[in-house]
């Protein structure tokens, strides 16, 4: 069956990111199932060798002076020359077509662009790629749901992108409704929820559930104004005013560390509020099994991964109602929902689970049954690839929200 599916390029401006280790999770999952997957990015942070997949380099097309600078990048494959030449009846000049020519040269049966912004800032190529390829592009979070409010421009992209594109994968029925709203067909819509391999967390359900010190509270996301953690630090400076004692740890890096840390300075939270930085995921999975509870106080959201592998580990977990969170996360059952800014819910609900053992233990273990029944890796990429082979069959006008 290996043989017939098709083969898939994955578009990325950074590989592996890592904060972005469910693009690296999706594309081994589609590998290890049979695709022959590729990644073209402008940047890798680790080898082809270490990592198994072909790579391709892509000059970032907003900044085309890098493309004239042959040395910092590997050699291109000859095909490019002919594709650079052909283009030479193109708007744009030589430094455009040197540019784009990583993106005409890409040989396969589907290109899906990662990030909807990515295929903007390469918009004026789809066309062209579409000749030859299928086209597939996700949608996330950020550069659907704020970035049109900051830049106008990008909404006319956005809707110009989902003209062009084959398959819209959204990660949420929430972002499935944002992406309507900005001019995408239903028809095209795929709605797969981000996965992660839930066994590798399972064995961190075992964790000691009345244990002795301070409540144990976890944050993993990058330091950024999306994610909240100015509401996370008021909620624990006001558990701690309460008299419960807490050590709570934010595991990422960030613009919005030094803001962070003199906020908690400010509140006089030293002795329990720790920025730990960025860490790779064996630290990760370490914190994971130390914390009693995870909390996620974002403002926007797709679908967080952290808030998955917590459930898999068995922690119960506080968010707010952002994105396609209560998706995922059912309130009072595997987990508990407060509202984006609501600081006083988030520390009373905290307050509950810090004086709780049962409460903690009843909802973790609902949270690993979830995590079991519907948030392995393995349901994410079947879905991927009827979709991918559905949309390379012939005839195919299926929409691949009915499969």
């Amino acid at each position: 069956m290996a043989q017939n599916l098709p083969s898939l390029t994955a578009v990325v401006s950074r590989f592996p990111a890592p904060s972005q280790t469910f693009i690296l999770r999706k594309l081994t999952g589609l590998r290890d199932a049979g695709m022959s997957v590729t990644v073209a990015s402008t940047s890798f942070t680790a080898s082809s060798a270490e990592l198994g997949f072909p790579m391709l380099s892509l000059m970032p097309w907003q900044s085309p002076r890098v493309a004239m600078q042959p040395s910092s990048r590997p050699a291109w494959p000859a095909a490019f020359s002919a594709v650079i030449g052909k283009g030479k009846g193109d708007s744009g000049g030589l430094r455009q077509r040197v540019t784009l020519a990583p993106i005409r040269a890409l040989d396969t049966d589907i290109a899906h662009f990662e990030f909807s912004g990515i295929a903007a800032s390469y918009l004026d190529e789809l066309p062209r790629l579409h000749r030859t390829a299928k086209i597939a592009v996700s949608c996330r979070g950020a550069a659907e749901q704020i970035e049109p409010l900051k830049n106008p421009q990008r909404r006319i992209d956005l809707e110009r992108v989902f003209e062009i594109a084959d398959l819209i994968h959204c990660v949420s029925d929430d972002m499935r409704q944002t992406v309507e709203g900005l001019g995408a067909p239903a028809s095209k819509i795929l709605v797969n929820r981000p996965a992660i391999p839930v066994d590798q967390f399972s064995s961190l359900r075992s964790r000691e559930l009345d244990h002795e010190g301070p409540f144990r509270l976890l944050s993993i996301g990058r330091l950024h104004w999306k994610k909240g953690f100015d509401d996370s630090i008021r909620a624990v400076a006001a558990l701690r005013k309460r008299g419960i004692a807490v050590e709570y740890r934010i595991a990422g890096e960030g613009p919005e560390r030094e803001k962070l840390m003199f906020m908690i300075h400010e509140l006089g939270c030293e002795d329990s509020v720790s920025l730990v930085g960025s860490l790779g995921q064996p630290e990760i999975k370490e914190l994971l099994g130390w914390s009693d509870a995870l909390l996620l106080p974002s403002l926007s959201e797709g679908i967080s991964n952290a808030v998955l592998e917590a459930m898999a580990a068995g922690l119960p977990v506080v968010s707010t109602r952002c994105g396609g969170m209560a998706e995922v996360v059912e309130d009072g059952v595997n987990g508990i929902l407060v509202d984006v800014g609501d600081t006083g819910a988030m520390c009373d609900h905290l307050a509950e689970l810090a004086g709780n053992a049962d409460t903690r233990a009843r909802l973790g273990s609902a949270a690993a049954r979830t995590a079991d029944e519907r948030l392995d890796i393995r349901h994410q990429v079947g879905r991927f690839i009827d979709a991918y082979t559905t949309l390379t069959s012939a005839g195919s006008g299926t929409n691949p929200r009915e499969r």
